[in-house]
C-alpha cells in the first residue's frame, strides 16, 4: 500500500519540479526553444507517494498554451523513481500515463523481485 514519502522526499520532489518550471535544466538550447514556444509551461507534482525499496509514484500535470496559438495543454502523467540509498540521489526515473500504472508496475516488479 503506497504511503506519503518522508518530508525530505517530497520536498526534493518540489525542487526539482521547480527548477523545472524556473527554465533551469541542462540540455539548455532545446529547452529554450520550448519556452519561446509556449507561455507559462509548467509541469507540478501533485502527489508523492512511497511505494517501498526507494522509489516514489509522482504524479504529475504539465499545463500552459502556446505563446503564438494560444493553444491549451494540460496532460497528467506520472514518473516511478528510483533512488540509490546511499546518497537518495535519483538513479531510474519511468514515465507512465498515470499514477495507477506506475503503481501497478512498482507492484509487480517488487512482486516479482520476492518471487524470483
Amino acid at each position: 500500500m503506497p504511503q506519503a514519502p518522508s518530508p525530505e522526499i517530497l520536498a526534493r520532489v518540489n525542487d526539482n519540479f521547480e527548477w523545472w518550471n524556473g527554465g533551469e535544466p541542462q540540455l539548455r538550447h532545446q529547452l529554450d526553444e520550448w519556452w519561446e514556444t509556449w507561455e507559462g509551461l509548467r509541469m507540478d507534482s501533485l502527489q508523492v507517494l512511497d511505494v517501498g525499496r526507494g522509489r516514489f509514484v509522482v504524479d504529475v500535470r504539465l499545463w500552459g498554451k502556446g505563446k503564438r496559438s494560444g493553444a491549451e495543454v494540460d496532460q497528467r502523467f506520472a514518473f516511478l523513481y528510483t533512488l540509490r540509498e546511499a546518497d537518495t540521489k535519483i538513479v531510474r526515473a519511468q514515465l507512465f500515463p498515470d499514477a495507477q500504472a506506475a503503481m501497478d508496475h512498482a507492484e509487480n516488479s517488487a512482486s516479482a523481485a520476492q518471487s524470483g
